[in-house]
């Protein structure tokens, strides 16, 4: 069973490796069979798997020239972890975007990420500087 200290070294990984856009670090954090919903969707399956989150990883960080976590509060509970981060979307062009993210972490045994869901209120990202591209307008209902 991981402790609180695995589980936060491995939270520390997720966000450092995000940071540094190093996929090898990524890998690190999840296990064999883990989801991760980027924002949860009742109509599309979350990635299944680390080759799959690594691969929706890319995706996200060809979109931008830097991403930057800034972690305002983790609660804990177990194996379960919420954490609410200001990230730093910077753009081509030099455009920033400040996105408020909720995640919310399930960690199995050996304190690796078994299932990660992002949440995200698109109507809260704010433009520091530049033009918002259309994508950040959230998925279309």
């Amino acid at each position: 069973m991981a402790d609180q200290v695995t589980i936060d070294a491995t939270l520390d990984r997720y966000y450092a490796a995000w940071t540094a856009n190093d996929p090898d670090l990524y890998r690190t954090v999840w296990a064999d069979d883990a989801t991760f919903a980027d924002p949860p969707s009742d109509e599309t399956p979350p990635p299944l798997g680390t080759d799959a989150i690594v691969e929706a990883m890319a995706g996200v960080q060809a979109r931008a020239t830097s991403i930057t976590y800034h972690e305002r509060h983790r609660w804990h509970c177990g194996h379960s972890v919420a954490v609410h981060t200001l990230v730093h979307f910077a753009l081509p062009g030099d455009a920033l975007a400040e996105v408020p993210l909720v995640h919310v972490f399930r960690m199995n045994d050996a304190g690796l990420i078994a299932k990660l869901e992002a949440f995200l209120d698109f109507t809260l990202i704010r433009m520091l500087r530049g033009d918002r591209p259309s994508w950040m307008d959230g998925p279309a209902h």
